[in-house]
């Protein structure tokens, strides 16, 4: 049974002091509250999973923004509000903290499909706009949208069936308060992460904004880059902190193409292998945050290693005045973009890369998909619609419906982080369906392991993922 409860202001303001106490144990907060800036820099620069979902709620939908924690266990639900705010800055960099506690926070855009266009609360002119257009929608419809909200995030698969709502005003945005207001919400939940078994990474970002702090510009006299394992190795894909000078150091023939498809020129980074042999294709398909450094220092990897990459940019077309990825001004905003592309556009695109890839001069005919979060998804999508596929590689990536895993031929390896139960609660899905499927999870890694390797169980995760890779794309693309 599904249980709810309330972690509204005025009680939370009420509650206990600094850190959440549960008999004689005290657990540290690892979080606080955020400014406007702090909060826009956060979601730009975190390794947390988040993502932006489309709800089907009546009667143009809704968008919700929602950050997962990283615990291999599940996790009750908050669904984070503030008067005035419908998915704002502060709120959405405010539900990264509350999942740095180990919840998983969700922030409904109240405003989707209200604005006068059809919008979300982005088409609005500024905060009062926005604040004034909630103060007239129908309090029973806002209650409606929020038990949406509710309801979607207790049905997570890392979800435990706990859920609370939480409204940020002043009384728990100062230090004090927020410690109170966490102190209540761990005891209505019955919060209980399991983040002793990682100790090398602490639930805050620290740890990693130091790292990403760190590199640029890097000390006179310094050591070498962080990376994996203390820079960049021949035999492995660039982390996040090397992906850049990987770009820079290549000697490998890559190119942007802009491929013509019905409503859009989809921007392309292709790379090629040394030489002129004939060779497979291997469609990269980007994660939420886009076709950034790591993406195509990625495909620089898979091309090192003799394949043709082809790395389609889906942000295509959707950045400001019709730009593409290159155009946004941060990661926020890019992810912000993603949730306007639906499933059957982001097939629409990949299809057309790989019809394009097939007749370049260099491909032996052979045609494999690697995904990696959103892209792994996809990645599971693509196989089981486009059936001539000949394998597929997903990262910690969704698991389709049973609808669609009932029609994949082609043999799909798979890899998961112990500490990112989104997605390890679907691992078995596909063996259940006795489909051609190898998956590992791999102890004490975080979502995302493959881009942050510094991270606690993420450098043994990455070396043994990716030699996996790479040995099962050319066992089946030969």
């Amino acid at each position: 049974m599904k249980k709810t409860f309330l972690a509204a202001a005025l009680i939370a303001a009420a509650a206990g002091s600094i850190g959440i106490y549960r008999g004689t144990q005290t657990v540290a907060i690892h979080s606080s509250p955020l400014t406007e800036s702090s909060a826009k820099q956060l979601l730009n620069s975190t390794t947390q999973h988040r993502e932006w979902v489309n709800l089907a709620v009546a009667p143009r939908g809704m968008r919700v923004f929602v950050a997962y924690p990283g615990r291999s266990d599940r996790a009750p639900a908050v669904v984070v509000t503030a008067q005035g705010q419908s998915a704002s800055v502060l709120l959405r960099g405010m539900a990264l903290e509350l999942a740095s506690e180990g919840f998983i926070a969700i922030v409904p855009d109240l405003l989707s499909g209200m604005a006068p266009n059809g919008g979300d609360a982005d088409s609005f002119a500024g905060p009062d706009a926005i604040a004034s257009a909630l103060d007239r929608m129908n309090r029973h419809e806002i209650a409606r949208r929020l038990n949406s909200a509710r309801e979607y995030g207790t049905s997570l698969p890392a979800a435990n069936g706990r859920s609370a709502s939480f409204e940020l005003d002043a009384r728990n945005m100062s230090p004090e308060g927020w410690s109170k207001a966490l102190r209540l919400l761990a005891i209505q939940t019955d919060n209980h992460p399991v983040f002793g078994t990682n100790p090398n990474v602490p639930m805050d970002h620290s740890a990693h904004m130091f790292m990403a702090a760190a590199q640029t510009p890097p000390q006179p006299g310094g050591g070498p880059p962080r990376g994996y394992p203390m820079g960049k190795t021949a035999e492995l894909p660039a982390g996040v902190f090397t992906a850049h000078s990987t770009l820079l150091k290549s000697n490998l023939k890559r190119e942007f193409v802009d491929i013509p498809i019905q409503g859009v020129k989809l921007h392309t980074w292709v790379e090629y292998p040394a030489g002129d042999d004939k060779v497979p294709i291997v469609i990269v398909m980007q994660h939420g945050p886009g076709m950034d450094d790591w993406q195509r220092a990625l495909a620089d990897q898979l091309a090192l290693q003799g394949f043709i990459a082809i790395a389609a940019d889906l942000h295509s077309g959707l950045g400001p005045n019709g730009g593409n990825y290159d155009s946004f001004q941060g990661t926020d905003d890019v992810m912000r973009a993603t949730a306007r592309l639906t499933g059957d556009e982001m097939m629409r695109r990949y299809k057309a890369a790989r019809d394009w890839g097939l007749k370049l001069a260099r491909a032996n005919g052979k045609v494999a998909t690697i995904g990696f979060c959103m892209g792994g998804g996809n990645s599971f999508r693509f196989v089981s619609e486009v059936p001539e596929t000949d394998a597929a590689v997903v990262f910690y990536g969704n698991t389709p419906d049973e609808t669609t895993l009932a029609k994949i031929k082609a043999p799909v390896l798979a890899f998961y982080g112990e500490d990112d139960a989104r997605v390890t609660a679907q691992a078995a899905s596909m063996k259940k369906l006795g489909k051609p499927f190898e998956y590992h999870v791999y102890p004490h890694a975080t979502h995302g392991f493959l881009e942050f390797q510094d991270l606690a169980g993420n450098p043994a995760a990455t070396s043994d993922s990716w030699s996996r890779t790479i040995a099962f794309l050319k066992e089946h693309t030969k």
